[in-house]
């Protein structure tokens, strides 16, 4: 956009400067570099300890300080709000209805355990995420940083993997996992790295980025799957259909790789064995589902509060989540809860969406990456509970915030 000068022309030229390229301290600096740490360290959270009383993990103790960096950073240069979104509000409506679910919990203070893990601390880091990532070098270093951590992890999960099957000791129904004890965890947190991977692969714009998708994607595919987590299998095929949709030059590569999978799959026992539960979990779904509305027919309007959900499934099976990202978000945070947080996915998908076409450069390959992630989990989110971690709920909100970025920068431009 030009400004033709004369009446305009006295306008002092710092104020056309963008914030971009506005000057900016070397706490703030530090303070990008926690986010690429945080965002690679997200499976650390399972590296816990106390400071006294308190209990904290190191991927918490990353948030804080990253967080903290930016706020007196930021203070010091004169900032005092944080940089608003179009999702202020709902932001605000979630974390009242967080603030109205530590009431209502039975344990109050497990309840705010769970409400400074899962929102504040996350959603603290979103608007320091929206402010910090300002120039396409630092989605660049974000993507970087993610790949190597969930390279590493899915490296990690490989090798679990590896030894359980030389030990003939591999189970369908209980995949052999690292660090998080259960492969359904493994798999929701894998769906994002995947997604961003193939975005590269499909849209980096040099060999060196694509040869960095390639290996990341290898590598978190293998981990998925892995995990024989059949929802995890169910969102990429999904995402399959939303690559022959948005990116038609890939449709014919990817409809004959999946083809090959497919018939790949038919071949492997261990595959064979775990598409063989499909009804047993449908039913097992049903049985859930049944016994959470039942639930929330007597909790309807505040839920069972943060952490109050508890269901002995079959009789034998503790279920701290009722494995649908719906039901657990009302059942935890009541009506208002769910509602804020679905125009928040949603809010995310349709405006990225819209911006996906028009945007350039890296931009491009990390919306896409980042909507591809947001896809995998809202079909995941059917059959199970993601973003209801330590890992996912810090993941859900880096993606939202490259969602915002990307599509700010487009309308900035």
């Amino acid at each position: 956009m030009t400004v033709s000068t004369g009446a305009l022309g006295s306008i002092p030229r710092t104020l056309s400067v963008s914030a971009e390229h506005a000057p900016e301290g070397s706490l703030l600096r530090f303070s990008r570099w926690g986010l690429y740490v945080t965002i690679a360290a997200l499976p650390l959270y399972t590296v816990r300890w106390h400071y006294g009383p308190l209990p904290t993990t190191l991927l918490e103790t990353l948030i804080v300080v990253t967080v903290a960096l930016y706020v007196v950073g930021a203070w010091r240069q004169g900032v005092r709000r944080p940089r608003s979104t179009a999702y202020d509000i709902a932001v605000l409506v979630l974390l009242a209805a967080g603030a109205v679910a530590v009431i209502v919990a039975t344990d109050h203070r497990g309840a705010l355990g769970l409400y400074r893990a899962y929102f504040l601390e996350p959603i603290a880091l979103f608007y320091v995420a929206v402010d910090m990532l300002r120039r396409s070098e630092h989605l660049q270093r974000m993507v970087v940083a993610f790949a190597i951590g969930s390279s590493a992890f899915a490296v990690l999960n490989l090798v679990a993997f590896y030894q359980a099957l030389i030990a003939n000791a591999v189970f369908v129904g209980n995949a052999p996992n690292a660090l998080y004890g259960d492969a359904n965890y493994v798999a929701m947190y894998m769906d994002p790295p995947f997604a961003m991977a193939a975005a590269l692969v499909l849209l980096g714009q040099s060999a060196r980025w694509k040869a960095l998708g390639a290996v990341w994607l290898l590598l978190t595919g293998a981990a998925l799957i892995a995990s024989f987590s059949k929802g995890a299998y169910m969102a990429v095929a999904v995402l399959v259909l939303v690559v022959v949709i948005t990116v038609p030059r890939w449709r014919w590569v990817v409809t004959v790789a999946v083809a090959a999978a497919a018939v790949i799959a038919t071949q492997v026992p261990l595959l064979m064995a775990r598409f063989a539960t499909v009804a047993s979990s449908i039913d097992g779904r049903q049985q859930l589902f049944g016994a959470t509305l039942q639930m929330l027919r007597e909790h309807p309007i505040f839920g069972l509060g943060l952490g109050g959900y508890t269901y002995q499934f079959r009789g034998r099976m503790p279920e701290v989540y009722p494995h649908d990202i719906w039901l657990t978000f009302w059942v935890e945070l009541g009506i208002a809860g769910v509602v804020a947080f679905g125009v928040i996915l949603f809010g995310l998908l349709w405006r990225g969406w819209r911006a996906w076409p028009t945007t350039r450069g890296f931009d491009r390959v990390v919306l896409w990456g980042a909507l591809g992630a947001l896809v995998l989990w809202t079909v995941h989110g059917l059959v199970d509970s993601p973003y209801w971690k330590n890992d996912m709920s810090v993941e859900f909100w880096l993606l939202a915030a490259l969602v915002v970025v990307a599509s700010h920068r487009l309308a900035r431009a």
